[in-house]
């Protein structure tokens, strides 16, 4: 129980850091100066604005890297959700990203972190909490609000921190409990939540690719 509770101060710390990185790194217009030769004008909330603020990363160029490939595979697979081609490279990007991620912050992935933990937090926090990480957490959820992936899809490993992301509790490991010392109720409260969580198959019927 502890664990748990420190992994979920953990996760609200990381949110607090990446939330607090995303509002310093927004781009604000800048205000009309006549010494300064004026080319184009972005209108404060257009979408060109809103492009330009939502691609500042820590311009880490290893980072910019896994970040555009979660990008462009995520919307490649957003468009053909059932080509089990386009699946696996968005699983390997989505793969690398959070690796990451887990590689300065190990316990993210085990859900054991804990007071000594919040120093690396705060680190990957500021490494991981740019505006183009928020849109790869975006474009992350809405492939996965397509319902294509299930359990096993992702390693044991990532795939708490990937559902996490991607708001997919559906993808989560099923919880562990031993029949021998479980009650009826908790079993049975264990597999309504696995119902509820259930993705349907949503390429059920279609030729995969």
């Amino acid at each position: 129980m502890d664990n748990l509770r420190f992994f979920g101060l953990a996760l609200g710390l990381f949110a607090a850091v990446f939330f607090g990185m995303k509002w310093m790194f927004t781009v604000e217009p800048l205000k009309p100066d006549a010494s300064v030769p004026t080319f184009q004008r972005i209108e404060p909330g257009s979408p060109r604005a809103q492009f330009l603020s939502s691609s500042i990363s820590d311009g880490d160029a290893t980072r910019d890297k896994l970040r555009h490939a979660v990008l462009d595979n995520a919307k490649a697979l957003n468009d053909d959700p059932c080509n089990s081609a386009l699946k696996e490279r968005y699983i390997e990007a989505a793969d690398n990203y959070v690796r990451a991620l887990t590689g300065v912050v190990p316990c993210l992935g085990t859900q054991t972190c804990g007071k000594s933990d919040w120093p690396k937090l705060e680190l990957a926090g500021r490494a991981f909490g740019t505006p183009l990480d928020h849109r790869v957490h975006e474009a992350m959820q809405q492939v996965h609000a397509k319902g294509v992936f299930k359990r096993g899809d992702f390693p044991d490993d990532i795939v708490n921190v990937v559902a996490e992301m991607a708001a997919d509790p559906a993808i989560r490991p099923e919880p562990k409990v031993d029949p021998h010392f479980a009650t009826e109720q908790q079993i049975a409260a264990q597999q309504r939540m696995a119902a509820a969580f259930h993705h349907p198959d949503v390429c059920a019927g279609t030729d995969a690719q």
